[in-house]
């Protein structure tokens, strides 16, 4: 694999466990963290 299918590869599994996690939650769902944020959370809103 290439550097680049490899980082193509750990984004893709860095936005696929953020969906699996807030999807999870049932009644409330608190997202916190430091700067910078995480470039999926905009995926979040859209």
């Amino acid at each position: 694999m290439s550097d680049e299918s490899d980082l193509d590869e750990v984004y893709a599994t860095e936005r696929h466990l953020l969906y699996v996690a807030c999807t999870r939650a049932r009644e409330f769902l608190h997202v916190s963290g430091v700067n910078p944020a995480s470039e999926f959370l905009a995926d979040l809103t859209d």
